[in-house]
């Protein structure tokens, strides 16, 4: 089984806290490249990429979720290994996310400083959605739905939705395949985001994220649909850098 790997953006700092980001279904880690441009300074900006999208097309895809996560987890491991970390997810890569951080709990390592989610459900609220059966037009209408839409409308450019479709399908198939546990409160802080205008998503939804932590929980609303962390990147990764410098990890033997 092919592991996800690691995409650095901006400068290396191998003993600086870091932020890993998790893409959305249908998406790689290239969705994050620009916040390079405004992450604080100090701190180090990974994305996972997993199997199947961009430079590893072709690869096989992870369809089922407890695979997926097995296959994320030692590579995030490795990067964030006695370091201050912490983890943001969109849309689906929340749910990816929000299981290594209990993962890390369970295994008896160090938690990270902050997990933020962003333009998803709580856990406990999925209901299984694979798109085996639903045919290429409903999910490109639903795309565009979410803003997702294509610079020049979903029919000017055949090769990217092609390259799309089969990624997008395939993380729907692994999100469906999640099955829910109920495990105590994580012990770190927990921020959640969502775009004011999200079609797939509501603030009262979001709002449920609260159980999901003993410790400091906010949820913000931001200006924008489903892919509000476009325009809200310095913002996100602001409130994420406060708890890595103000709260480091302690150093793992």
């Amino acid at each position: 089984m092919s592991e996800a790997r690691l995409v650095r953006f901006g400068p290396e700092r191998p003993t600086a806290p870091v932020v890993v980001c998790f893409p959305h279904a249908g998406g790689g880690a290239s969705a994050f490249r620009r916040w390079a441009r405004v992450l604080p300074g100090g701190l180090e900006l990974m994305a996972v990429q997993l199997p199947g999208r961009e430079d590893r097309a072709g690869e096989p895809f992870l369809t089922d979720f407890d695979a997926l996560v097995a296959a994320t987890a030692r590579p995030v491991e490795e990067a964030v290994a006695g370091r201050p970390y912490a983890f943001f997810g969109h849309s689906a890569g929340s749910l990816i996310a929000f299981a290594l951080a209990r993962r890390a709990r369970r295994l008896e390592r160090a938690l990270p400083a902050a997990l933020a989610v962003s333009s998803f459900p709580p856990p406990h609220t999925l209901r299984p959605h694979a798109l085996d059966d639903v045919p290429d037009k409903a999910i490109l209408d639903f795309l565009n739905g979410l803003s997702y839409a294509f610079s020049n409308g979903p029919g000017a450019q055949p090769d990217l939705i092609r390259e799309i479709l089969p990624v997008l399908r395939a993380d729907f198939a692994a999100v469906s395949s999640y099955r829910h546990s109920e495990e105590a409160p994580l012990e770190c802080p927990l921020h959640v985001f969502g775009g004011s205008v999200d079609r797939f998503v509501r603030p009262a939804e979001l709002e449920r994220w609260r159980d999901y932590t003993q410790h400091e929980f906010s949820l913000r609303i931001m200006r924008g649909g489903h892919f509000h962390l476009h325009q809200n990147a310095a913002g996100i990764l602001d409130v994420l850098a406060a708890h890595l410098i103000q709260h480091p990890i302690t150093q793992e033997a």
